[in-house]
């Protein structure tokens, strides 16, 4: 069974730039810090000519952040757009939206605009790290009183094909794409991407707690890209936990899911890559016993997404019966 979205995977020139960025705001903190070697079995299961890389892996209220950085890494294309296919964002929140823009602006983010709404309650925008990597960041004024630090809340994917893809992560986690919908032209829209007349269709996979969010852009369109290298410089991946890595392992092979090899122990986990029909890498990961504290049961805000959700609901309730719009 899948637990939920555990991790993000970043691939970045400075692993130690990168993880003074990601530390910062208190949204994420350094658990382990170790170097991978080139191997042959390595090399197959993560997909990449040179396997050898230090990984820092950093935990947050909800979930995990892992950081890579390749001996030799595959160059990257240029600065990604909001619009490219594939593992395009992650998204931070926090009740004070504003705090956290400033803070990570702080700390060396760039942006383009202020957090802004969109109707919804949340404040949105859009910011890239140090080395241009995008982050979406989301204030949630009415869950006020909720104590915590900037938490994790979703990867995005970018496809030419958000049915298909949507689709598939549906039948990864086991659960249905729960709401989608048709967006722009709308100015609000285009303060937060960057963008002028965007038009884009959105839907959403819960991956436990946490969520899986596709878009495919009409305007400017989201095109068809090669398979993702694990080792080019930027999001390279998301892992998922499960409860039994072997079970899920047939059941996606029998659907016809393809995997890099068979799954995989480092000692700490078990775990698997495989492909989506885009090209992004995925893994499934198994805590084994001892390292518990890998696991998703051990973060400290694993209730959080729950809550917010229930406070969500309440807004929108409140907003209906006043009869306030978006």
């Amino acid at each position: 069974m899948i637990k939920g979205l555990h991790h993000a995977g970043l691939s970045v020139a400075n692993l130690e730039a990168a993880m003074a960025f990601y530390q910062s705001a208190q949204a994420f903190e350094l658990i382990s810090r170790f170097a991978v070697p080139d191997r042959t079995d390595l090399r197959v299961m993560m997909g990449v000519a040179n396997s050898q890389c230090e990984i820092a892996l950093l935990r947050g209220p909800t979930g995990f952040l892992e950081l890579f950085e390749f001996a030799f890494p595959t160059p990257s294309h240029g600065r990604p757009n909001v619009f490219e296919a594939g593992l395009r964002h992650i998204c931070i929140q926090a009740v004070d939206g504003n705090q956290l823009y400033d803070d990570l602006v702080s700390a060396g983010a760039k942006s383009h605009a202020r957090p802004s709404g969109l109707g919804t309650g949340n404040l949105y925008c859009y910011v890239r790290d140090p080395e241009d990597n995008i982050l979406e960041l989301e204030g949630l004024p009415y869950a006020e009183g909720v104590e915590s630090p900037p938490w994790f809340a979703h990867v995005a994917l970018v496809t030419p094909d958000i049915k298909r893809l949507s689709d598939f992560y549906a039948e990864v986690t086991g659960a249905p794409v729960h709401a989608s919908g048709h967006f722009g032209p709308n100015r609000k829209y285009d303060v937060v991407a960057g963008l002028d007349d965007i038009v884009f269709d959105g839907a959403w996979v819960k991956a436990g707690p946490l969520t899986l969010e596709f878009w495919q852009y009409h305007q400017p369109p989201t095109l068809s890209k090669p398979k993702a290298d694990a080792s080019g410089l930027g999001w390279s991946h998301f892992a998922l936990e499960v409860d039994d890595l072997d079970a899920d392992y047939h059941r996606l092979m029998a659907a016809g899911v393809a995997f890099h090899s068979p799954p995989m122990s480092n000692g700490a986990v078990r775990f698997v890559y495989g492909r989506d029909p885009d090209g992004n890498v995925f893994e499934l990961l198994q805590v084994l016993p001892g390292h518990e504290h890998l696991s998703l049961d051990w973060v400290s805000g694993k209730d959080l997404p729950a809550q917010i959700d229930q406070l969500v609901a309440h807004y929108y309730r409140s907003r209906n019966n006043t009869g306030v719009g978006g």
